[in-house]
């Protein structure tokens, strides 16, 4: 089947290919060099995708699963707000310990068992067993606080983006010339 990626504007196709899925045709767009500034990738199953150095700046990437996907070093700009579901499946790697002890704390607060979570600060199994995990990072024991999380979601996505260098429309760009969130 032929798969095209089109500008999310014009429509204009930015890169096509014969084969059994769109995550397949953006590897290999990705892998060219193909330049998907723009791209309409809503809907779109990432997972897993080596998308390291992607221009993806203003692409559409709402409703994308990007669980699993490797982005170190992909150039993202989201058009508008992601949403904490969109972030949460991104592998966010080494984090700030504020942010890391944030994510625990969410990590925690959904477990059916929270508790699990002082055994594992003190060289416990991971409190995840038979669970999946919300967020995807690279947790830090030795920063465990028990506690609620503290940052409201729409502040954690813009700390989280700002500390990964992604850029979100009308959002982020205060930010980077020193803006406050």
């Amino acid at each position: 089947m032929k798969y095209e990626i089109k500008n999310r504007f014009t429509g204009k196709v930015l890169f096509s290919l014969i084969t059994t899925s769109l995550k397949l045709c953006v590897k290999a767009a990705v892998e060219s060099r193909a330049y998907l500034r723009e791209a309409d990738l809503r809907g779109a199953d990432l997972r897993g995708a080596y998308l390291s150095r992607a221009n993806l700046s203003r692409a559409d990437l709402s409703r994308a699963d990007l669980r699993g996907a490797y982005l170190r070093g992909a150039n993202i700009e989201f058009y508008k707000f992601p949403s904490i579901r969109l972030i949460s499946s991104i592998p966010l790697g080494n984090l700030s310990n504020k942010l890391t002890l944030e994510l625990m704390r969410r990590d925690a607060y959904a477990h059916p068992k929270p508790e699990k979570f002082k055994e594992w600060a003190k060289g416990g199994e991971c409190p995840y067993q038979n669970e999946e995990r919300f967020w995807l990072f690279n947790e830090n024991r030795d920063l465990w606080i028990a506690g609620e999380p503290q940052i409201k979601d729409s502040d954690l996505i813009l700390e989280i983006c700002k500390e990964k260098g992604w850029i979100i429309s009308g959002y982020l760009e205060k930010i980077k010339q020193g803006g406050q969130l």
